[in-house]
């Protein structure tokens, strides 16, 4: 009991002691007095019992708390827990760009090892790297041969499966749930940083639910100068949702290894950090525990994930963009491209058709609005990604809610599979052009309005190549400068092309990089078939 519990006590019995021995007052006054005091007592009694009833239940409460506590590993403790379950990954190659070094850990008995995608795509590419150039080390010294059997750029997860284990003992960890961890929690790395083996740190959560590029760096190489690391380069446009921040110190190395609560359970796989050098500055990533216990089972079973995909793009609305368009709405995601033949495009979502300056930036203006999936608002890109990803699977149907035009509409969508950068990529002809329109077909003195004027060729393209011809006449149309005189394309493989959104929607439906296409042609006003064999989009911006 407490020093207040205690003086309150002295001073009712002092009180009571002084009442009962008055001799001067009278039988009646006593008999009150008596009366008085032994309730007194009793009142005393039951304030006494009261307090040690709550004093019994927090010193209950302060017990289950300290059990809590008890259940979390002191560092020492919790390293020796894991530390045989952590792994060092290496890829070795005859190129030394396409070798790297990383971490790793053991997801189950029969020898699956989870690290990141980027820490065994040599050179990028999963073919480059075979069971023969795959090593995984414990920290015991023990060494295996591995074969990669399943990798997914877009979650950056990847599983090896060890060679020739001979009924190795191994300790799968196990794993916590992301959805669970809070700012503030205490969080340890442990890994392989610049190859030193057996590495462990300690931080917080930082952050959660950030947004990081998908796919992303060449492996990492510890013995490099830290200024030519560079983490990461994104190799697509797609990103990872609900990703950990933490402050606990991640450098290179340490991609792929687990990050731990202090129970010693995986919420998340380092992954990448936020640098200027190349080296840790006090922010890192890793990919949340739902999304590797999700993906890493088919990885396994299929060695691939199917991700759900709309095909846009766009950007978050921003006060300055609602006022540009007059809107009352002023959270959404403004659709400013729609990617040819994908369940976007098919189920009629439309992208930006005008372009406008806002803060010195173009962005295409006039496409929709998305506010809703399925009734889930949509402030921000992020929430289409968490949504998507955590919700649906390719083939599954969503109702898009959109403003088109400031009027709300639904749109029902099936969702595909998200295309990889090998399947996406865009296919490349080498011209630039305008749609025929009526002054243009008069100026070509041409009996329709429509298909394809050929403005300009790039040189050394595929349509330079096959012959293509462009303009070289300027004529002042409708106050436009165009070149004039190039060839008009009428047609595809025999099919009639009005413009040139249909010619690319036929090209990214029906054909790929390598194939042919017979575009028809009006040159001086005569058909002409030019053969042309299409080739990948070059990095450089051009047509």
């Amino acid at each position: 009991m407490n020093n207040r519990y205690k003086f309150t006590s002295i001073t009712m019995f002092d009180m009571f002691s002084a009442q009962i021995d008055c001799k001067a007052l009278t039988i009646t006054k006593n008999r009150s007095l008596i009366i008085f005091s032994v309730f007194t007592l009793v009142s005393f009694l039951f304030l006494l019992s009261s307090f040690s009833t709550s004093a019994t239940a927090q010193d209950n409460l302060n017990q289950n708390k300290t059990i809590v506590t008890l259940a979390d590993f002191s560092l020492p403790d919790l390293f020796d827990k894991v530390k045989g379950s952590v792994v060092q990954i290496t890829v070795t190659s005859k190129d030394v760009l396409a070798s790297g070094l990383g971490s790793g850990f053991v997801y189950d008995n029969i020898g699956h090892i989870i690290t990141n995608n980027h820490v065994v795509t040599a050179g990028g590419n999963t073919n480059n790297v075979s069971s023969g150039n795959v090593s995984v080390t414990f920290l015991n010294g023990k060494i295996y041969q591995a074969k990669v059997v399943g990798t997914d750029p877009f979650s950056d997860i990847a599983v090896l499966q060890l060679q020739k284990i001979n009924n190795e003992s191994l300790v799968p960890l196990k794993f916590g749930n992301s959805s669970n961890l809070r700012i503030g929690n205490h969080v340890v790395a442990i890994g392989n940083p610049f190859g030193l083996s057996g590495s462990m740190t300690e931080g917080i959560i930082s952050g959660l639910g950030r947004l990081i590029p998908a796919s992303s760096q060449t492996p990492e190489f510890p013995d490099l100068n830290p200024n030519q690391q560079i983490v990461p380069i994104p190799q697509s446009s797609f990103s990872i949702p609900e990703i950990i921040q933490t402050d606990a110190a991640i450098n290179p190395g340490n991609s792929g290894g687990p990050l731990l609560d202090l129970r010693g359970e995986v919420v998340g796989m380092n992954t990448a950090i936020f640098s200027t050098t190349g080296v840790y500055s006090g922010i890192g990533f890793a990919v949340p525990s739902n999304t590797i216990k999700k993906i890493v089972p088919a990885l396994i079973a299929q060695h691939s994930y199917k991700h759900p995909w709309i095909g846009i793009s766009g950007t978050d609305l921003t006060p300055e963009i609602v006022s540009a368009l007059k809107l009352n709405q002023t959270t959404g995601f403004l659709v400013i491209d729609v990617t040819p033949a994908s369940p976007a495009a098919k189920a009629g979502l439309r992208g930006g058709d005008r372009e406008m300056d806002i803060n010195g930036r173009k962005i295409k203006l006039g496409g929709d609005i998305i506010t809703a999936v399925d009734s889930q608002k949509v402030s921000k890109i992020d929430d289409i990604l968490v949504y998507l990803e955590e919700h649906k699977n390719v083939n599954d149907t969503v109702n898009i809610s959109v403003l088109r035009d400031a009027k709300p509409q639904d749109i029902k969508l099936t969702l595909g599979e998200r295309p990889t950068s090998s399947q996406n990529q865009p296919l490349w002809i080498g011209i630039s052009g305008t749609d025929v329109t009526p002054e243009i077909a008069s100026a070509l003195k041409l009996n329709q309005s429509k298909g394809i004027l050929v403005v300009g060729v790039v040189a050394d393209s595929p349509a330079d190549k096959a012959g293509i011809k462009g303009g070289y006449i300027i004529r002042d149309i409708n106050g436009t400068k165009i070149e004039l005189g190039g060839d008009v394309i009428i047609g595809a493989d025999n099919q009639t092309m009005e413009n040139l959104s249909q010619l690319t929607n036929y090209l990214s439906e029906n054909k790929k990089v390598g194939d042919k296409v017979t575009l028809d042609v009006l040159r001086d006003g005569q058909p002409k078939e030019i053969t042309v064999t299409l080739a990948s989009k070059p990095s450089s911006p051009v047509q």
